[in-house]
């Protein structure tokens, strides 16, 4: 039967050739999908895997401390040194004890204590005045910021009148050269923080003490100073990084000026006539020391301090520390991006004033400046105990730029300057430093670490600023982890009203952030900084896996089918021969077995050709395998050729001798849909007449279409996820080119089931084409009447396949992609052109019939046709197996033993199609010169109003609200003025409410300080104030708490006012508020 078959198939050799380039791409397709199919998924898999995991999986934040940017899935990379309290230690308690919470970390950002070292000591005999200039130098990496103050003293026996010091330009001085800095004090669990980030194994030459602060055994103390004055002490952790690059420069001279004992009197009273300090510049010196110490050199000698190995009798620590300044967070504004294909993601930092008086050193801020108090009797005293110094390069934290976290608790965040003000590229790009400023763009991290239960007995009630949690049971990629990093997250939501993001399968995504001016500042421009896409990891995950499945789902349908239409041509096209056989006496069940043993040769081809690619693939591209998978391959190739034998088998049964010696169909009936007036109403008509024949190559040529179309709306959506962050940009190197081959390989296959089943047509109607001929019909109209079968059959395909498509994606994504259509619509554009592809060579066969040809009811080939087929054919199939190949060994992932560091520079990142944002730019911060404040001069020229409007932070009408958020509501309205006031003059009562609705810590609020002022520039300040509340927490300049406070302001106006505006500031604004009044 073998030898049979054989015959059979070399007899008809157009159709073996076909059959052979059939199962040569089946098996290219089988080898390929099975062999880098697999790897790729494990790529995939393992690189999230590797990379999913992050230093904590959820954070948890206080109400309100969104910022406008998480409105796109982005956490601003700063978010952590801008929090300030709103946790309570009940809260964290309820969270720590959930059952599957394995690490709950708390962290306060307390605020910045004025630390202070004396790093050297000067004593000087001679008598004389001193001229002591000290010079400040830090960079951020882009440019340098000097910090200069002079001062001067004497050395002798004169001492200036007490309160006159500045009068005669001089000042005390005690011989101590101290550098001072604003550091950010941090409280942590120690044991949670040891979890977490390994703090106890970053300690360095642990103690006693160390380990007394690790174990949460280090207690804090309250000293009573005086009366009403309290110092708190507290157990603290030093790091050994300053993190800041920059110089102190300390240079002693003495001026030329004589000084001797019994003119000294007389020589300062000169000074103090000639105007004081602004005399003493002028002198000439002569220098007598100088000092420099880099900021690496200050923080080595604290710690040496700390540790008690220094040996400058000199050096010194503060013996307490003033504690100013709170955290405030960076607020962020969406702009247009410069180059929105980079950088799809574009925000502007807001910036701030700093008011003349404050105590703030620096005089630009990208932050709300935020006092405990405006006067030191509110500001929190604290002693240091030091137990210790920590390393935070040894920290256990994840260091992978494809998925690190911010951990502002040991580093700063990290950031580039990559264009100037001008949208100038910078090459290379440079990295940013933090300055000296508590608020700059970039801040320092903590540099000392103190426990919680010190932060509570500072802040009060409400310490923490956030809460990192890992979860147990959350060890591999999966939907499980997701689903229940989900739940815990909502728990936690549920049972004490805390807000949560899943922080565990995030990836930095880079944005840029335009830094305008601010003070005597000038804009640096655009900084790119990585961005945390919330999620990023899980999206990949899943839409992958849904790719890869649904593209090895469709090529095995589409072989399958192709092999079910192979062989029922097959069976059509030898139906006589069929007959003969059962003539001469063969059995039904005989011509079933015949078929089935053909299909088994081919399957045996099939998987031999599969493990030869198979082989070439492991040997060239080092990839594992194992014996199971090629035994798959072996069933897999046998199973598809088995199963597409299975009808063919049981209708060749069928046959019946009598019937088949006839030509054309088993039935000799034909019936048409319609009188058909053009060619393409003739190829509708014969797609109508054998629709059976039809709907396999429709189904052939839908399912691919239909999965192209999936996977491309997949590409888009996996779009704004997998090419913009660095870590989707490191996975989508390993991604697109297989689906696409595995694509066209389906596409290949429907292309022979339509060439298979219109050859087989054509081949059945050789007389209608004779006919047609015959009566005048041209090469070309009956080759386009073909082709127009072809595309009808694709059209019908694409719409079958656009509706699969449609429905697949509104089940997986619970939308319809309406957005998409005019998309899709263009897709259908691949099945038709498949179509057409695949009735070429039916065409060409039907162009090549002549009328006698097709009278006679046969065709031969003549040897030098038959030879050239062949060659064609031939050539044809091992082009194509050769160019398959060669992409497979060229495309194909190195998965098995690849532990690729490779890191994705922001520099490739593309983005296509991504809805980025969108906004105006500002030029910069209203100078404090451009701000009105309290005494300014009445009897401006112009309309003073209009003046002030122009700088306000913000106009509002009366009436209007001042703000309405999570934080604190303020309103203002105008009441009746006291009916016990009698004047001459009109009356204004304006009524301030002030809803303080989060945190413990103090927020400064003097409504009394609040002015009217009209046109002309005259200001009104109230001749009556009220606090209306009784039960608030107000103690006349500061709230603490959540409390509401409602004042009542009378002004006393003239009466040719008619136009005038209500003024306010503070701390509790970005800017001042002007709202106007109609008088």
């Amino acid at each position: 039967m073998i030898r049979f078959i054989w015959n059979s198939w070399w007899r008809n050799k157009e159709r073996f050739i076909l059959l052979l380039i059939g199962a040569l791409i089946v098996s290219i397709g089988l080898s390929y999908l099975v062999g880098t199919t697999q790897a790729s998924q494990g790529t995939i898999v393992d690189e999230l895997q590797k990379r999913w995991k992050s230093s904590y999986d959820i954070v948890v934040r206080p109400p309100g401390s969104r910022s406008v940017t998480e409105d796109k899935k982005l956490l601003e990379p700063n978010y952590l040194s801008g929090l300030s309290g709103g946790i309570s230690l009940e809260q964290y308690e309820t969270i720590r004890s959930m059952e599957k919470i394995e690490t709950a970390a708390p962290i306060s950002m307390m605020g910045y204590v004025d630390y202070g070292t004396t790093l050297a000591e000067v004593n000087y005999d001679e008598p004389g005045i001193y001229r002591l200039h000290m010079s400040n130098s830090t960079t951020n990496g882009v440019s340098t910021y000097e910090d200069d103050n002079t001062l001067y003293f004497t050395v002798g026996d004169w001492q200036a009148p007490q309160g006159t010091q500045r009068e005669y330009g001089v000042t005390g001085f005690n011989g101590k050269l101290i550098n001072s800095n604003n550091i950010l004090i941090a409280g942590i669990d120690p044991e949670a923080e040891a979890q977490l980030a390994g703090l106890n194994d970053a300690i360095s030459d642990k103690t006693e003490q160390s380990k007394s602060f690790l174990d949460n055994e280090a207690y804090v103390s309250i000293k009573e100073v005086s009366t009403g004055i309290q110092n708190i002490n507290i157990p603290v952790l030093l790091s050994n990084q300053s993190f800041v690059e920059g110089t102190s420069t300390y240079t002693i001279e003495k001026l030329e000026q004589s000084f001797k004992q019994d003119e000294q009197e007389e020589v300062m009273n000169e000074v103090k006539d000639r105007g004081g300090i602004q005399y003493l510049d002028d002198l000439e010196a002569k220098q007598i020391d100088h000092f420099t110490f880099t900021s690496e050199e200050s923080h080595q000698k604290t710690i040496e301090l700390i540790k008690g190995t220094n040996e400058d009798a000199g050096a010194s620590l503060d013996s307490f520390n003033w504690m100013a300044f709170q955290p405030s967070p960076v607020n962020y504004q969406e702009v247009s991006s410069p180059f929105g294909e980079r950088w799809p993601f574009a925000y502007q930092v807001e910036p701030y004033s700093v008011p003349e008086d404050s105590p703030l050193a620096q005089k630009h801020a990208y932050r709300p400046i935020s006092m405990f108090s405006e006067t030191s009797e509110g500001w929190p005293r604290l002693e240091l105990d030091f137990h210790g110094v920590f390393d935070p390069s040894q920290l256990d934290l994840s260091k992978d730029p494809l998925n690190e976290l911010p951990m502002e608790t040991y580093f700063p965040s990290s950031a580039k300057w990559v264009m100037d003000n001008d949208q100038n590229p910078i090459n290379p790009p440079k990295e940013m430093k933090p300055l000296n400023n508590p608020y700059g763009f970039l801040t320092k991290p903590p540099l000392l670490l103190t426990t919680i239960e010190a932060a509570s007995q500072v802040l009060g009630e409400e310490p923490i600023s956030a809460i990192r949690v890992k979860v147990h049971g959350v060890n591999e990629m999966s939907e499980s982890s997701g689903q229940v990093l989900e739940q815990i997250a909502k728990d936690i939501e549920e049972e004490t009203g805390l807000i949560t993001d899943i922080t565990l399968g995030s990836s930095p995504q880079p944005a840029i952030t335009h830094i305008p001016a601010s003070g005597e500042k000038e804009s640096l421009g655009w900084v790119e900084q990585p961005w945390i896409k919330l999620g990023s990891s899980i999206s990949i995950f899943k839409e992958s896996k849904m790719g890869l499945s649904g593209v090895i789902a469709s090529v095995i349908v589409v072989a399958i089918v192709y092999v079910f239409t192979s062989n029922i041509m097959m069976m059509y096209a030898r139906k006589k021969e069929f007959a003969v056989l059962l003539a001469v006496g063969w059995r039904p069940k005989q011509l079933s077995l015949l078929i089935f043993i053909e299909a088994l040769i081919l399957g045996i081809f099939v998987s031999l050709v599969s493990w030869l690619i198979l082989g070439i693939i492991y040997v060239t591209n080092d990839v594992e395998t194992s014996i199971w998978r090629l035994l798959f391959i072996a069933i897999f190739g046998l199973s598809v050729y088995l199963l597409g034998s299975l009808v063919p088998s049981v209708l060749v049964q069928r046959i019946s001798p009598y019937e088949t010696m006839k030509s054309g169909e088993v039935s000799t009936k034909k019936r048409h849909s319609f009188q058909a007036l053009t060619s393409f109403g003739m190829a509708a008509n014969q797609l109508m007449t054998q629709w059976k024949r039809a709907l396999l190559s429709v189904v052939s040529i839908a399912l691919p279409a239909a999965m192209l179309m999936y996977f491309l709306f997949i590409t888009v959506q996996l779009r704004g996820t997998m090419y913009t962050t660095w870590l989707g940009e490191f996975v989508a190197m390993e991604v697109g080119v297989m689906h696409y081959i595995a694509m066209g390989v389906a596409l290949l296959i429907a292309i022979l089931t339509t060439a298979e089943i219109m050859w087989q047509n054509v081949s059945e109607r050789q007389a209608e084409f004779s006919v047609l001929k015959a009566l005048g019909w041209r090469n070309h109209t009956v080759r386009v009447l073909v082709l127009w079968e072809g595309a009808i059959s694709g059209l019908i395909a694409g719409l079958l396949g656009l509706s699969i498509s449609l429905a697949a994606i509104t089940i997986s994504y619970n939308q319809f992609p309406f957005d998409s259509l005019l998309f899709f619509s263009s897709t259908l554009l691949i099945p038709i052109v498949t179509g057409i592809v695949g009735a070429m060579l039916p065409a060409m066969k039907a162009v090549q019939l002549t009328p006698s040809e097709g009278f006679r009811g046969g065709v031969s080939n003549k040897a030098k046709t038959e030879k050239a087929f062949r060659y064609v054919f031939s050539m044809g199939g091992v082009t194509l197996a050769a160019g398959v190949v060669a992409i497979m060994l060229f495309a194909i992932p190195a998965n098995s033993n690849s532990n690729s560091n490779e890191q994705v520079d922001s520099s490739s990142t593309t983005t296509n199609d991504i809805e980025g944002t969108e906004g105006d730019l500002e030029v910069s911060a209203p100078t404090e010169e451009e701000i009105k404040v309290e005494g300014d001069e009445p009897g401006q020229s112009g309309d003073s109003i209009m003046s002030e409007k122009k700088t306000a932070y913000k106009t509002l009408k009366l009436g209007d609200e001042v703000f309405d958020g999570e934080d604190k509501e303020v309103t203002v309205e105008r009441v009746d003025p006291p009916s016990s006031l009698k004047t001459t003059e009109k009356l204004i009562t304006i009524r301030i409410s002030y809803h303080k609705k989060t945190g413990e810590a103090s927020v400064v609020y003097k409504p009394q300080t609040f002015q009217l002022m009209n046109s002309d520039g005259e200001s009104y300040k109230p001749i009556e104030f009220e606090e209306v509340t009784t039960d608030s927490t107000w103690n006349g300049f500061e709230i603490k708490g959540r409390s509401k406070v409602v004042t009542e302001s009378t002004f006393e106006v003239s009466d040719s006012s008619e136009k005038l505006a209500f003024k306010m500031n503070g701390s509790w604004t970005p800017g001042e508020i002007i709202i106007e009044i109609d008088s």
